[in-house]
């Protein structure tokens, strides 16, 4: 039998690789599509497009037809109206794994963040057991579609992934601190400036939603998912630096006079109706103590480990930029 997959968010950055992973695996690959003008990364791909959203409940049961497992990629990262994050985030996942439900769909595998469980503690990594505090808007609507999803999967299986930050080709966040660090050899150092991260690169991501997709080890279940190498501003400008041939140099920047450019930037975006890259939100997380998350559990249950080095996952985001003329 063709397994089948619905993939949502399957023009964006994460979902276009989830798209790919699947496809290798030998999966009919069926995606979701708002806006077929976005589509630029599978248009040529040989999968299934399906146009609607999940307020439309004829292009929803169409799009889970025949379908085995769902991966739900789609999410809002940044916007103007707060309301639009539990909406996309939250809401969605209801109407989706609802729907997923009634059309016999096997496995529902739900792509978070992070953000849901908030910042590490006192320079402790995250644990999936922790009780989540998150901090933001964007973290709130993440948590909140967690719970919808366990609320709603009922005889359906689940599976809940949080990767924390995302870097890799096609990313769009990360293009000004690259650009800042190649350009002029310059990268920001907010308040204590110690704040030491978790990442992901997103093949790593898709390879472990594809394996969210197949596994029949340890399902209903939430997990981080990230490299074991945590890093903070400084070690990651000090990479890209050197693919530039520059020596890197911190522009400090006070925690207040950061939250004042988060205001700022707040009241410029409901202006011009165009979501700020670094919101009042925004710096808030970027201000915590760390996002540092563990990965002891995703290796005990999946015996998952990411494939890309630090570095690799820096310098493949780097060429990416420099090929496509964004640094």
């Amino acid at each position: 039998m063709n397994r089948r997959v619905l993939v949502t968010g399957g023009t964006g950055f994460v979902g276009s690789h989830v798209v790919e992973a699947y496809l290798s695996a030998g999966w009919s690959v069926r995606a979701l599509v708002r806006n077929p003008a976005r589509a630029a990364w599978i248009r040529s791909l040989p999968i299934d497009i399906v146009l609607g959203s999940f307020a439309d409940g004829a292009s929803l049961r169409s799009a889970l037809n025949e379908v085995q497992v769902v991966v739900h990629c789609a999410a809002v990262t940044k916007t103007t109206r707060r309301n639009e994050y539990y909406r996309v985030n939250a809401e969605a996942v209801q109407q989706l794994a609802a729907a997923a439900v009634v059309a016999g769909v096997g496995r529902f595998v739900l792509c978070s963040s992070h953000a849901a469980s908030g910042p590490a503690q006192d320079g402790v990594a995250s644990h999936e057991s922790d009780p989540p505090h998150p901090l933001s808007d964007y973290g709130k609507s993440k948590l909140e579609g967690e719970q919808l999803l366990k609320r709603f999967a009922k005889q359906m299986e689940w599976v809940i992934l949080r990767p924390p930050s995302v870097i890799g080709p096609r990313d769009q966040q990360f293009v000004p601190l690259f650009r800042a660090v190649a350009r002029y050899g310059v990268y920001p150092k907010l308040g204590a400036g110690n704040q030491r991260y978790s990442f992901v690169y997103v093949k790593d991501l898709a390879r472990v939603l594809l394996l969210a997709g197949e596994t029949a080890r340890r399902v209903n279940e939430v997990y981080f998912v990230a490299n074991d190498e945590p890093l903070d501003w400084q070690m990651a400008a000090g990479l890209i630096a050197g693919f530039a041939n520059r020596r890197p140099r911190a522009v400090a920047i006070p925690a207040v006079v950061a939250r004042g450019l988060g205001r700022l930037n707040d009241m410029l975006a409901s202006i011009s109706g165009r979501p700020a890259l670094v919101s009042s939100d925004k710096v808030q997380e970027m201000l915590a103590a760390g996002w540092i998350c563990s990965t002891e559990k995703i290796h005990a249950a999946w015996d998952f480990s990411c494939n890309y080095t630090t570095s690799e996952a820096l310098r493949e985001t780097y060429e990416f930029y420099r090929q496509t003329n964004r640094l």
